[in-house]
């Protein structure tokens, strides 16, 4: 595998453009491929080419282990279904992608429903967020992340994926202040 291992409770946030969407769908494709089930909870669903692209070597019994909840912009009612449908399907994974509004502060219901949702699963799987990062007005740090005060109080670990000056493809994943570099492709991530 050539991404990171996911921690128990990760918050991926992401410079626009640089593939959170496509890192997670990695994630959910590898659980897939290893036999596991994933739920999916998003605004609207991720971009068919994409989608299609990174889920080619998937067969349809294991891509019907794929639960994707579109919720639209009510998204911490997705997050309460989700919970609910966890405790019958006890997936290997559990992505919210883009559980942010792109400007403005972070939705209180949602981060409520996080917290639900992060006692009810208790550790049994993780659970990856995605969110868009802005840049910090007052200068102090490059990047500011929308919601990681509330959600790290749950035990969510933040990382950043952001664009590598010096390639148009290339990205680099700040784990815990260390830096990985990627290549996107038309097959996801590959470490270089």
């Amino acid at each position: 595998m050539t991404l990171p291992n996911l921690s128990t409770l990760t918050h991926l946030a992401v410079a626009e453009g640089c593939g959170g969407t496509t890192m997670a769908l990695q994630y959910t494709r590898d659980i897939l491929l290893d036999g596991g089930r994933a739920i999916w909870i998003c605004e609207r669903a991720p971009d068919p080419t994409r989608f299609t692209q990174l889920f080619e070597e998937v067969n349809v019994t294991l891509l019907s282990k794929l639960h994707l909840l579109t919720c639209g912009e009510n998204i911490s009612n997705g997050i309460d279904d989700a919970r609910k449908l966890s405790d019958r399907l006890l997936p290997q994974i559990i992505v919210i992608d883009d559980w942010t509004p792109r400007t403005g502060h972070a939705d209180v219901l949602a981060i409520d429903a996080i917290e639900k949702l992060q006692k009810s699963i208790n550790g049994k799987c993780p659970i990856l967020l995605t969110s868009s990062l802005y840049g910090d007005a007052s200068g102090k740090n490059q990047w500011k992340v929308r919601g990681e005060n509330k959600i790290s109080k749950f035990g969510f670990q933040t990382w950043l994926l952001t664009i590598k000056q010096s390639g148009l493809q290339k990205r680099i994943l700040t784990i815990n202040e260390i830096n990985h570099e990627f290549l996107l492709n038309d097959e996801g991530f590959t470490k270089i």
